[in-house]
């Protein structure tokens, strides 16, 4: 009667490449007998282990009822010591009333080395990578690192970059990890559309912007370059753009940035719902503080009634009133706008309201 339990995780040896091709974390394969006979956690003999100790790994191995572990108690300490990242290859064969749990050990990483890298220093990308020297050799940790490798290229605007992961095996179960870098140019932006606008031409809104456009003098900038935290940032300067020219109920829905491979570039789309634009309907100052009166606060408004409504000039006249309290001796009054719509008449009517801060 025999029961045979095998987890395989191969890493590849002799310089083998560990990029792209690798594909899931092991195979699993299970043969078992009809009738399994329970086994106690004494009864483990723990064979291969060189670094691990033998009562470590019998740790992962849980009695179930009785004290005595059964196939499913078998399995899940099978899949445990897998989980663990220690173990390239982990079998369990039950034989001679002993259960027999043979591991092989993952290589311990000698050093973690760069080539190829010339826009990012190597103790940049050692902080950023998980796989460290002297630590135990993981082909999921590897596959994470490339990856982050990546995005550390993207941020800078990379994204024809190319990571291979190269193992060269040394005495005594190490290993040498290389990462092999292409760094690949710069990929700069080669349109920015804007959908969905009216009221303002493409040329206005991308002088609103920081982002730009590759030309014949992008050697001279690096705006053209493409960054996603920038375009996010061109998102909100867009929305102010359009609060300062009275179109309060803006919304710049997306901004999406999506890769040309016949232009060697990114297409940035901006998706703007503008609203309608309104003007200012009247002017009101509202004091709650009995010793301020809102008469000394209208000489420092600085929008007006009948003008075009501007979100920059009621943040202003906010803070000129603020000020004016504060000369006055009330340093903790608080000036809090607000603006009732008229849909019909396209009015914003403003009221300050002053408050005990």
């Amino acid at each position: 009667m025999r029961l045979c339990v095998r987890l395989v995780r191969g890493l590849a040896l002799r310089c083998v490449v560990l990029g792209g091709m690798l594909v899931g974390a092991g195979v699993a394969t299970v043969a078992s007998t009809d009738v399994v006979v329970a086994q106690t956690v004494n009864s483990i003999v723990v064979q291969g282990s060189r670094r691990v100790e033998a009562d470590t790994v019998r740790s992962y191995f849980r009695p179930g009822p009785g004290g005595r572990l059964g196939p499913a108690e078998i399995d899940e300490g099978l899949k445990s010591l897998y989980a663990t990242g220690l173990f390239s290859d982990v079998r369990v064969n039950h034989a001679g009333g002993r259960l027999v749990v043979t591991v092989i050990e993952n290589p311990v990483i000698n050093r973690v080395a760069f080539e190829g890298n010339k826009k990012a220093k190597d103790e940049q990308l050692k902080v950023e990578v998980q796989s460290k020297a002297r630590g135990t050799l993981s082909k999921p940790t590897v596959q994470a690192d490339v990856q982050r490798i990546i995005e550390i290229y993207h941020r800078s605007g990379r994204f024809d970059v190319n990571v291979t992961p190269k193992i060269i095996e040394l005495p005594n179960n190490r290993v040498d990890l290389v990462f092999e870098i292409k760094e690949g140019d710069k990929t700069g932006v080669k349109s920015i559309r804007f959908v969905g606008t009216k009221a303002f031409s493409n040329g206005r809104l991308k002088d609103v912007i920081k982002t730009t456009e590759s030309n014949w003098f992008s050697f001279l900038q690096t705006t053209d370059i493409y960054d996603p935290d920038r375009i996010e940032a061109d998102r909100d300067l867009l929305r102010r753009f359009y609060l300062k020219h009275g179109y309060a109920d803006v919304r710049v829905v997306s901004a999406v940035g999506e890769y040309d491979p016949a232009k060697k570039g990114f297409i940035v789309t901006y998706t703007i719902d503008e609203g309608q634009q309104y003007r200012v309907g009247t002017v009101d100052v509202v004091s709650n503080v009995q010793a301020i009166d809102p008469t000394q606060l209208r000489s420092r408004l600085k929008i007006s009634a009948g003008s075009v409504y501007n979100a920059d000039l009621v943040e202003k006249s906010v803070e000129a009133m603020t000020i004016e309290a504060a000369k006055r001796g009330f340093a903790f009054a608080n000036v809090r706008p607000r603006g009732d719509r008229n849909f019909d008449t396209k009015q914003i009517n403003l009221s300050f309201i002053v408050e005990v801060g």
